[in-house]
């Protein structure tokens, strides 16, 4: 069969696909600007004055708008399905921040800083795990910075620097700043996108061969122990909220905390997911291996915790839960376990020196 006649039989069987579906379309946009129409004319015959037109104004923004816009918006994502794409000897951790960092703030909306404009603005478990999360990204960039580089090219010296303090900046910047209203600012979303680029490049250094990174005990030690120091932080904190509260009614705190650890939890689980990738025969080396799987094990427990209400409830009720023991059971857990890592990696560095 010629090719010409081919072509033109195939766009007949797609002309008598696409040609109903068009006429459907085109009924229901017709239908739609129909009754939009009516709705119109109706408004208009009913709203005799600028009042009632107010209500009907502040009726759609209460009920419509910040409901349904926020409820768009709301995207709490704890999969685990992206790997870490490095090559040439760069970290896969970086990797994995860049990638966290790359969702929030591009593939999604930076919630925490957008004002009353925003739908979101009522939303705050979103919030307040994207917080978490980025509390855990700028804390292992924060332990990234402190690791001694055996060579490092000025360049790639400075990507590192500046991309460690914009990772550590507000994450509640819109326009302004927070000490000073009046003065404009960067936003937190602009600033986290030129952190992470200034990762990137520094990963591409490593690349090149500009930067010597050893991946041995000393330097994953180094990131476990601030992780470690952060981890401790949010369990003291979280078991001092319980005691405090548990015994009220209500608890208008509760989802918050719990959101927030659930972001740090989860973003802690991604990124040591692909520091064990990066140091993988430390781990072995060390006979730390199964620890390392078993911690990652109860951070994945405690990040599939996914309640429709959070609730902080009395220690010794039979009927109504407290989630924020459940996660801080699960986070302690795997701080137990990294406690024991970081304690066997000393040990065997002080008998090696």
């Amino acid at each position: 069969m010629p090719a010409e006649r081919k072509n033109i039989i195939n766009r007949k069987k797609l002309q008598k696909f696409y040609t109903p579906l068009k006429t459907f379309l085109r009924q229901c946009t017709q239908k739609i600007r129909t009754l939009l129409s009516q709705i119109i004319a109706t408004l208009q015959t009913k709203i005799g004055s600028w009042w009632q037109m107010t209500l009907v104004f502040l009726f759609a923004v209460v009920f419509l708008y910040y409901p349904i816009g926020g409820w768009l918006i709301n995207d709490i994502d704890t999969s685990d399905t992206y790997k870490p794409q490095v090559e040439n000897n760069q970290l896969a951790f970086i990797d994995m921040m860049s990638h966290l960092i790359n969702r929030e703030v591009y593939h999604k909306i930076w919630t925490p800083n957008l004002p009353f404009l925003f739908p979101s603005y009522f939303l705050d478990n979103m919030p307040n795990f994207q917080l978490g999360l980025m509390s855990a990204v700028s804390k292992t960039a924060s332990a990234l910075g402190r690791i001694p580089l055996t060579a490092v090219s000025p360049s790639a010296q400075t990507e590192l620097n500046e991309g460690v303090e914009l990772l550590q900046y507000p994450g509640n910047v819109w326009l302004f700043s927070p000490q000073n209203k009046l003065l404009p600012a960067p936003s937190s979303s602009t600033q986290y996108k030129k952190g992470r680029k200034k990762l990137n490049n520094f990963n591409r250094e490593i690349a090149a061969g500009r930067v010597i990174l050893n991946r041995n005990a000393d330097n994953l030690s180094i990131i476990l122990k601030i992780a470690q120091t952060d981890l401790g932080n949010l369990l003291s904190k979280t078991d001092s909220h319980i005691r405090e509260t548990h015994d009220s009614t209500v608890d208008f705190k509760a989802d918050d905390i719990f959101y927030f650890n659930l972001g740090k939890l989860y973003g802690y689980k991604q990124i040591f997911n692909a520091l064990g990738q990066d140091y993988k025969n430390t781990l072995i080396r060390y006979d730390i291996y199964a620890s390392w799987t078993a911690m990652l094990n109860f951070l994945n427990r405690a990040t599939n915790i996914n309640p429709a209400i959070i609730r902080n409830g009395r220690l010794d009720s039979s009927m109504t839960p407290n989630h924020l023991i459940t996660i801080n059971y699960f986070a302690s857990r795997a701080v137990n376990l990294l406690n024991g890592i970081i304690d066997k990696l000393n040990q065997n560095m002080d008998l090696r020196q």
